[in-house]
Formats: structure tokens, C-alpha cells, sequence
């Protein structure tokens, strides 16, 4: 057989369809074949070894159907993708049964198409790359080729642990970012190529499938099977007493999808992605199985407001991007976890989140670094260009077409949502606090019971082992803290953090008696009294919560705290480490 790379084969008995989709892959880079029935492209794929065979269903002498089956068999086998007309539910389970790599409907956009046949050949041929191929010096600190304790750099699948203790409790100095040398867009891309690209697989099909209304628990589980951490997750949960008040014991997957329900299995298949790298041999700098719980709380977040603001029209891909929203970071911080590590060290040195971390070390590439790794996990267009925006400005985001704006502000507000659900950060997590009006805008008529309801669905899923990297680190001296909201006219997004740092909050609305430490929170807010507030708070040590935008209004108060900023530096303002 002939060796060729990025070679595809269309099958389509259409010309238009077949012209459409070789020039929509052409553009993508591969060199194409094209065949007007099953029985040649059969003969066909004999000869050639073929990264892609995208087929039609109904075809004259031989259907798709027969072609995919036997391309799905053999053992070296191309990524095969059905693109038809044909809606039968009874055809599309039995492929995804087999492991068909995707089942797309005419009509499509053909260029959306390409990206995403271009996305499952790299997946597919990255988890046939041998192990001797993995790079030793990926995170090579001002390329010397090991690290600065002088060690190999250690690549996916070494032992990387979250750093628990500060500077003051480690003999070895923390690598600095900056030691690095410089990443590009490109770069990553080829790393992505050579390396065995961490996103389970598994998980996105089994979100795929669960979508579908007639796909039985058989089939759903075969998906499901293929990752052990979902499987556990999906038989501990059919085994908790909000889905099982019987208590009886269902130790088969079969049977624990049935009892968990086939839309809830989809939802923790998508968030499953975000923590893949938590398997043994795959660990890495950051807390996934946190990462993992706020992908849950946001994806249920997203979902309630999509319905109570009546955001149906423009739905499409929001649950993804909103579990998601943190895969590209996840999946930056496997192939490179030393570099990972050195930022984490930068953060809990220095006070900044990791995303500010994230803005330095890779400046301007940092949009087309996100860009290529969420397109590499199978992610199409529409939801890369919404978590792309998810940090803008509101400058910018005001720029975008309304349509855009209003989906990247249910996304960014279900990501706000799902660590005020948890209460549990790490710190080196950036918190942000929603805009005033951000409710108005998107049509919600009540923030409150968006998070009432998510804390609703979140109590039967054990997040008993999500404790952040914080918990093991220098505890917070037990202080007396008093909290002031003037801000907030909807939900307190901060009350919820300072509750996650100091359970024992003395809330008021004047603090002028208080002592110990005071927060005020004026965050999105312009209180021409506040200076007034601070002045007569005599015997207390006062610090204000403040936008950014906000810096000069409150330019003459001391102790202002601005907003965005890390959970780490929050916290050691209000609660200093003991040394």
C-alpha cells in the first residue's frame, strides 16, 4: 500500500457535494481522492493508506454505510466521517457504536467541515505516536535543555505535582517563567503534531452521542467505556442517593446510565475533558479535578440561563464552550508542565492569577495559541471565536456583533457562577466579578436562583476530593472580618469569595464600628461616600473592593483592592499566611 500523509478520499455519488467538500479539505492541506460510490472507494482505500475517508450514505452499487463498516474494522484504519442527507436514527447509532469519528447532516458550512476533519485526522494520528517520539527539552528554561534545579524537563507523563508550600518552605528556588524561552503559535502547533495531544477523546463522542434522542444505554456505554475515569464517575453517581434513593447497588455502567439519565451522562462526558490528564500516567501542574468540577457547575449554570433568559436562537455549542472554557489552559499546561509549574510559582510569588501569568509569558500569540489548541480538541468555529473573546474588555467586547456579545456574556457569566457555586479555588485562579447590569442584558430574571438551582444539581456529584492546592499551603491567620456590600444589587458574587476564605463573616452596612479587618465592596460602583465610611472607621483596618476601571475615582483611598485579581492575592490581603 502506498504510504501518503494527509491524503483524504470523498465519497459522494453528487458532484457538487463531493467538488464542495475536496475544495473545503484542500484548504484545510490535504491532497484529495474522490470516488462516486462505495465499491470504487473500497478499491480505492486498499491501495492507499488514506488519513480521511468522508462518505456519503446513499450511494449507488455499494451504500457508505457497507464502506464505513469495513473501513471501521481493520486495525490501521483511516478517521472515517459520515456527511449525508440520510437522518435514520437506527443508521446513525449503529455507526457511532462502531466508533464512526464523526456523523455530520447536509446542508453544512463546507469551511466549518474542513476545519473539523482537519481536527479529528491530527487527534486520531497524535494517539498512534510512539512514546521514544515525546520531546525531552519541551519546556527547556532559556534553552539549556533541563530545568533549573539542572534536571531533565519533565514532559507529559513524568511526575509534575501542584507546589504546596511557598519560597519560605522549600530549600530549592522556584524556576521563574522568565528563565523560558519564548513560545509562539507556531511552535505549539508543531508540538501538537509530535505529541500525543491530551483531550480524551472519548468524552467528546460520548457528548456527541448523548445529544442524539434515539441512542440506547447499550451503545452509549461502549462510548463511555473507553475512559475509566468517566466510567467510574457515571457508576459512583448512578450509586448516590439522588439518583438511587432505593439504594440498591448498580455496579454495571449499562445500568448507571439509565439511572443517571443520557442528557446529565453528556454533561459530565464534555467536563470530562477538561481533567483527561488525570489518569496516572498523565498528571500535571493544576488542580484538574477542580477544573473539572467548575467545567460541571458551568455547564448546568449555562443551561438554566439559557432558559430563563430565552437564549434558545443562538444555544448552539454554548454548553461546550462554557464546560470547555478551560481546556486550552489544561491542555497547554500537559504538553508543557514545567513551563506550567514556573507560572504557578510566578503566581503564588507574586500575587498575579494565571491567566495574567498565561498574558505575559506569550503576549500577542496568546489569542492564536488558544486558537490552535481548542481547534486541535475538536471544538468548531463558532466556539472557539466565543472563548477567544471571554477575556476582552468591555470596550472591546461592545465591538462585537450583538449575537457574539451576548453569547460570550453567558459563557463568561456561567464560568463567574461555578466557583461561587463550589466555594473552592485555587490561588492562582483570577477572580472576576460580573459588570452591573451584565443580568439586565442577557434578559435573566434572577441570578439567585440560576445559582440555586446549579447548587441543586451539583449536591449529588461528589466533589469531596476537589480541594484546591490552597488548603495543604500556609493557613490563613484567624482574623475578625466585617463585610460591607454598596455595590451589589443582585446576587453578591463577593460575598461568596470572602465566604470561601472566612466562613465567620459579620456582615453590615455601616462598618464605622468595627475592628479587626472591614471590606467595603464597591466593585462596579462610584460612592462619592465612601472616603467618608473609611475615615470614621477608627479602630478596624480597612480595605475597599474596586473595579479596575474605577482606580481613579478611589485614587485617594489606602487600601483599595482591584478587581479583577488573583484568589491567592485576595486572600493574603484580608487574611495574611502565618510565616
Amino acid at each position: 500500500m502506498t504510504e501518503t500523509k494527509s491524503l483524504a478520499l470523498v465519497v459522494d455519488d453528487e458532484p457538487l457535494v463531493r467538488n464542495l467538500t475536496v475544495l473545503a479539505l484542500t484548504r484545510e492541506g490535504f491532497n484529495c481522492d474522490s470516488a462516486n460510490d462505495g465499491d470504487q472507494a473500497a478499491l480505492m482505500a486498499a491501495k492507499t493508506n488514506y488519513s480521511v475517508v468522508v462518505t456519503d450514505l446513499k450511494m449507488p452499487n455499494r451504500n457508505g454505510h457497507s464502506l464505513a463498516v469495513e473501513l471501521l474494522s481493520q486495525e490501521a484504519r483511516p478517521a472515517v466521517v459520515v456527511l449525508t442527507g440520510v437522518t435514520e436514527p437506527r443508521i446513525a447509532k449503529d455507526l457511532i457504536s462502531r466508533g464512526v469519528d464523526d456523523l455530520v447532516y447536509k446542508p453544512i458550512d463546507y469551511s466549518v467541515f474542513g476545519m473539523k476533519v482537519r481536527a479529528i485526522v491530527d487527534r486520531l494520528a497524535l494517539t498512534t505516536v510512539p512514546a521514544s517520539s515525546e520531546s525531552s527539552d519541551c519546556d527547556d528554561p532559556a534553552g539549556k535543555g533541563s530545568d533549573v534545579a539542572g534536571q531533565p524537563d519533565q514532559g507529559p507523563g513524568r511526575n509534575i505535582v501542584p507546589k504546596q508550600t511557598n519560597n519560605s518552605q522549600t530549600n530549592s528556588k522556584p524556576t521563574s517563567s522568565a528563565n523560558f524561552a519564548p513560545l509562539t503559535a507556531g511552535k505549539i502547533a508543531d508540538r501538537i503534531q509530535s505529541e500525543a495531544f491530551p483531550v480524551c477523546d472519548a468524552a467528546i463522542n460520548v457528548f456527541r452521542s448523548a445529544s442524539l434522542d434515539d441512542l440506547d444505554a447499550s451503545s452509549l456505554s461502549n462510548s463511555i467505556s473507553q475512559s475509566d475515569f468517566l466510567s467510574n464517575e457515571i457508576v459512583k453517581l448512578a450509586n448516590n442517593p439522588f439518583y438511587n434513593p432505593k439504594g440498591v447497588a448498580i455496579p454495571d455502567l449499562s445500568r448507571a446510565v439509565v439511572q443517571v439519565g443520557q442528557k446529565r451522562v453528556g454533561q459530565l462526558a464534555l467536563a470530562a475533558t477538561a481533567q483527561a490528564a488525570l489518569s496516572i500516567d498523565a498528571p500535571s501542574p493544576l488542580n484538574l479535578r477542580l477544573i473539572w468540577a467548575k467545567g460541571v457547575a458551568a455547564g448546568l449554570a449555562i443551561e438554566i440561563m439559557i432558559e430563563q433568559g430565552g437564549h434558545d436562537s443562538i444555544a448552539d455549542g454554548l454548553l461546550m464552550c462554557a464546560t470547555m472554557q478551560d481546556s486550552a489552559q489544561v491542555a497547554l499546561a500537559r504538553l508543557y508542565p514545567t513551563r506550567y509549574q514556573a507560572m504557578i510559582d510566578d503566581c503564588i510569588n507574586t500575587g498575579i492569577s494565571l491567566a495574567a501569568a498565561e498574558e505575559n509569558a506569550f503576549g500577542k500569540e496568546l489569542r492564536r495559541i488558544y486558537a490552535n489548541v481548542l481547534q486541535a480538541s475538536g471544538m468548531n468555529e463558532s466556539e472557539i471565536d466565543v472563548i477567544l473573546h471571554l477575556r476582552d474588555d468591555e470596550a472591546t467586547l461592545s465591538r462585537l456583533p450583538t449575537e457574539l456579545q451576548n453569547r460570550v456574556q453567558l459563557v463568561r457569566l456561567a464560568g463567574q457562577v461555578s466557583p461561587a457555586v463550589i466555594g473552592v479555588w485555587d490561588p492562582w485562579d483570577e477572580v472576576t466579578i460580573p459588570n452591573r447590569g451584565v443580568v439586565d442584558l442577557l434578559q435573566l430574571w434572577s441570578i439567585d436562583d440560576v445559582i440555586d438551582k446549579t447548587r441543586t444539581n451539583l449536591h449529588e456529584i461528589n466533589f469531596g476530593s476537589v480541594a484546591a492546592a490552597s488548603s495543604e499551603t500556609n493557613k490563613p491567620t484567624p482574623t475578625e472580618l466585617t463585610y460591607c456590600d454598596t455595590a451589589s444589587d443582585g446576587f453578591d458574587f463577593l460575598d461568596s469569595v470572602v465566604a470561601s476564605i472566612q466562613p465567620k463573616v459579620t456582615r453590615c452596612l455601616n462598618p464605622t464600628a468595627a475592628q479587626g479587618t472591614v471590606l467595603i465592596n464597591c466593585v462596579g460602583s462610584r460612592n462619592a461616600d465612601i472616603p467618608t465610611m473609611v475615615n470614621a472607621t477608627k479602630d478596624a483596618n480597612v480595605f475597599v473592593a474596586i473595579s479596575h476601571d474605577d482606580q481613579a475615582f478611589y485614587q485617594n483611598l489606602p487600601g483599595s483592592i482591584e478587581f479583577p485579581t488573583s484568589y491567592g492575592a485576595f486572600q493574603n490581603k484580608l487574611m495574611p499566611a502565618t510565616s
